[in-house]
């Protein structure tokens, strides 16, 4: 089979993307839900008349064998990285056969790791999450790759440089508990984090020009501004971390990642997501942050050297076209997206051919199983 380079590869049948194929829903859980919808999803995308028109010319590869679909994917990749919500799980609930297939590709020995933009749990916290979820203990902590770990990697090499260990570097966080335990692991100081009984959300002008920071400021000079989602972000943090920013011309400002949103509920409403707490604090502030979540070539350079890929040979399986699919175009890697998460059949109607910011991937499947 050929290599798809900028082409796209669907199975023209119900699919399947490691050698399990879709069953009828015969329950009505949430995962059978799941799969009925991805699987109408995609119907809908092969009835498409732009896409009709992509396959005749060319454009885009249809496998319509399904073992021949999944011999390619096992001949053509060593490694296979996965984001997490929304391809292996949506909230607590696992997506359709993705615990079989994962564990399907770890016996074949192929090179598994987990690649998330959620900051709001440290690696083992993530880690014992899929296990859970899909039922597979032999995963390791190793394996997970979050947002938060990336932050934690950028600033001790960006840190090192400037001659701060991360065993004096101090940084402020906006964000979980989680993503403040993932930092602390890299020996450094942590102030901020999540909201404590005390004060309130709100801050005037008189206590902001009274504020001390001497909390913040206890080792002196702030190395680092780190921004995640926090859920409890308010007024009072957004005014700290501005003043500190202003206060200290040299620190870092970084973004765990820049997604504007994600996907809840049945009728697919936006949560906002850590983007819109970057963009406050980039506006107030006047400063650009450095996102090392996905698309960033930060992370990308993290994996080729934590990991040593060969991109040729790597596969990115995600559920959004501006993060996940971007990460794997920019990266050279190969791509793969699933219809369980934020990329809807309307949204891929509407990129067509795709953009620089939203590209089309090379494989498109209902879901991971």
């Amino acid at each position: 089979f050929p290599t798809p380079s900028a082409q796209v590869t669907f199975g023209r049948r119900t699919p399947r993307l490691f050698g399990r194929e879709a069953t009828a829903a015969t329950s009505p859980d949430v995962t059978e839900t799941i799969r009925r919808e991805s699987i109408e999803q995609y119907e809908e995308i092969l009835a498409d008349g732009a896409f009709s028109n992509m396959r005749k010319n060319g454009t885009m590869i249809f496998l319509e064998d399904l073992e021949k679909t999944s011999d390619y994917i096992h001949d053509n990749f060593d490694a296979i990285l996965f984001d997490c919500d929304g391809v292996l799980y949506r909230g607590a609930d696992p997506i359709p056969d993705a615990s079989a297939s994962l564990k399907a590709l770890i016996r074949k020995g192929k090179n598994i790791l987990f690649v998330t933009n959620n900051a709001g749990a440290s690696r083992m916290q993530l880690r014992d999450k899929l296990a859970n979820i899909l039922d597979c203990e032999d995963l390791t902590e190793k394996q997970m790759v979050s947002s938060g770990y990336s932050a934690a990697k950028y600033l001790e090499r960006a840190l090192e440089d400037r001659g701060v260990p991360m065993d004096r570097a101090n940084v402020h966080v906006i964000g979980s508990a989680g993503l403040c335990d993932e930092l602390r692991s890299f020996r450094c100081r942590v102030t901020g984090g999540p909201s404590r009984d005390g004060p309130p959300p709100s801050m005037s002008r008189e206590e902001l020009a009274d504020y001390s920071f001497a909390e913040e400021e206890r080792r002196g000079k702030v190395d680092a501004v780190v921004v995640g989602l926090d859920t409890a972000f308010d007024y009072r943090k957004l005014c700290v971390a501005v003043v500190l920013l202003q206060r200290h011309p040299g620190c870092l400002l970084v973004a765990t990642n820049e997604d504007a949103y994600d996907l809840v509920g049945s009728d697919a409403r936006h949560l906002p997501g850590n983007g819109a707490l970057v963009r406050a604090i980039e506006h107030a502030s006047q400063r650009d942050a450095i996102n090392v979540g996905k698309p960033s070539r930060i992370l990308a350079e993290l994996l080729s050297d934590r990991y040593g890929l060969d991109p040729s040979r790597t596969l990115f399986v995600g559920d959004r076209l501006d993060t996940d699919i971007k990460f794997g175009k920019d990266g050279g890697m190969k791509s793969a997206l699933v219809l369980t998460g934020c990329t809807t059949v309307e949204k891929l109607i509407e990129v067509g051919m795709g953009t620089e910011e939203e590209p089309l991937p090379h494989i498109i499947l209902p879901h991971m199983g």
